[in-house]
């Protein structure tokens, strides 16, 4: 699958294959046509009484559905087993409503991000009031972004590339996901006049930081060009990662703003969804 999927997802894959697939008593040595739903399901036990969460297991079981639904399609087997095998159903925790914030917790939040002078102040704004993935919003470029000089006017961002992180590192990937969930090109996403003004605000620091920056900035996009003009790039001009992001900049934030523990970077666009 590695042409049909992105890296990060690969490496997800081969992962779960190569730690708890291959190396099984029950199915590592089994051979297709001999795998049956019992074996799938004795697997799934295992795997819940070495400590694995319902989450774990279930991600277990998609990787196996997929690769024997590819088996039937090549006609390598007539049946897909996993069809009929039962994973542990995700707890009432597990399967709980996501996380968002009120009104009142996204005001406080915006509050200590500007009196803090965050550096991604403009990030978390875009975020909660636009909803891109972060991936989206870290793959922007300037000239992405439509964004009118008169006050409190709306703008866009067109959306057309994402940061990945896999086993090649960071990587700017091309296209994106639409409303439905299919790989797109682009899509164009309303941007509210108060995004616009996070934006313009951030823009200043970004020339700023720039020009500070000038020699190292340049050094990185001679090497890498795609990486060239990001809006929300890290402090040496490339691709900025999702993690460290939330560690460092994201995290300190929700805490001085008594946002709930469990709140996460996707929190923000939750929160846009309701």
């Amino acid at each position: 699958m590695r042409t049909s999927v992105s890296k990060s997802t690969h490496d997800d894959y081969a992962h779960l294959a190569r730690r708890h697939l291959i190396p099984d008593r029950g199915v590592g040595k089994k051979k297709l046509k001999d795998l049956t739903v019992e074996d799938l399901d004795d697997l799934y036990a295992r795997k819940t009484a070495e400590g694995l969460s319902p989450r774990t297991v279930n991600y277990i079981h998609s990787v196996i559905w997929v690769a024997l639904q590819r088996a039937v399609k090549k006609r390598m087997i007539p049946y897909n087993v996993a069809r009929d095998a039962d994973p542990p159903s995700m707890s009432e925790q597990e399967a709980k409503e996501k996380t968002v914030l009120s009104v009142a917790q996204l005001s406080n939040f915006f509050r200590v991000a500007g009196e803090s002078r965050n550096r991604f102040e403009a990030f978390f704004v875009v975020a909660a009031l636009a909803g891109p993935r972060p991936q989206e919003i870290l793959a922007l470029k300037w000239f992405d972004l439509t964004l009118p000089e008169e006050m409190g006017l709306p703008g866009q961002m067109i959306v057309r590339r994402r940061v990945s992180t896999s086993s090649a590192g960071l990587e700017i990937i091309e296209g994106t996901k639409g409303s439905k969930g299919e790989k797109v090109k682009r899509r164009v996403v309303y941007l509210m006049p108060e995004a616009v003004s996070a934006l313009k605000a951030h823009r200043k620091r970004y020339l700023e930081e720039r020009i500070a920056l000038a020699d190292r900035w340049e050094a990185t996009w001679r090497e890498r060009l795609e990486t060239r003009d990001l809006v929300f790039p890290s402090k040496t001009g490339g691709p900025m990662s999702r993690e460290n992001l939330a560690a460092r900049y994201f995290k300190p934030l929700a805490r001085k703003a008594d946002l709930p523990e469990e709140a996460t970077l996707y929190t923000l666009r939750h929160t846009f969804a309701t």
